[in-house]
């Protein structure tokens, strides 16, 4: 039996988590913009199958693996701030660069590569992970039953799913795409410096 309840006050929890600003949001709306909108959402399943791992890790208990082993935590801690630090360095290096022509994906290897753009940028900032394993789970209560732990990882998948990519198929037209132009230096260099203070900030954390 779902707890119906439970599910929603889940759900809330989630919207606000999902919905702040991050890497996630930067990743998203930078290649959106700059490339296919079929490659923008390939990026947001990948995005989305971390958040659904993160959430099932953390309502079944998988969150432990870190407990007992905290240098695994902190190899993917350095590793997601790291990577965070250079893609802001490679933004703030291409912000100066004309904005080409979006790129057209035809190609199955395209789409793969996409989506494990998603997956590295999600899987690169571990708080996502610290969000479902301590806020999102405290809001899940102990008695609840195997049907209702699946039916709120079900649930995390559809809100990362509408959010990002609704944020995907807005900022992929055509019109979107040229206000960017517009302000691409400055958009970038913004972005760029956003996710190094977040790779740095993960770091010494």
């Amino acid at each position: 039996m779902i707890d119906i309840s439970a599910v929603f006050t889940a759900s809330i929890v989630c919207v606000a988590g999902v919905m702040s600003p991050g890497p996630n949001f930067v990743a998203v709306t930078h290649r959106a913009v700059t490339s296919s909108r079929t490659e923008a959402l390939a990026l947001v399943i990948g995005i989305v199958l971390v958040n659904s791992l993160w959430a099932s890790a953390a309502l079944f208990g998988l969150g432990a693996i870190f407990t007992l082993f905290p240098w695994l935590f902190w190899s993917v801690k350095l590793l997601g701030a790291s990577y965070l630090i250079w893609f802001g360095i490679v933004l703030l290096r291409r912000s100066g660069n004309p904005l080409p022509a979006k790129s057209v994906m035809n190609t199955h290897s395209g789409f793969i590569l996409a989506v494990r753009d998603g997956v590295v940028t999600n899987l690169s900032n571990p708080k996502s992970m610290i969000f479902y394993a301590s806020v999102f789970s405290a809001a899940v209560p102990a008695s609840a039953s195997f049907s209702t732990l699946l039916a709120m990882v079900v649930m995390v998948a559809l809100i990362a799913t509408f959010w990002y990519g609704g944020v995907a198929v807005v900022l992929s037209s055509e019109r979107a795409a040229n206000i960017y132009r517009k302000g691409k230096p400055t958009i970038e260099r913004i972005c760029g410096c956003f996710l190094i203070i977040f790779g740095l900030r993960q770091a010494i954390k």
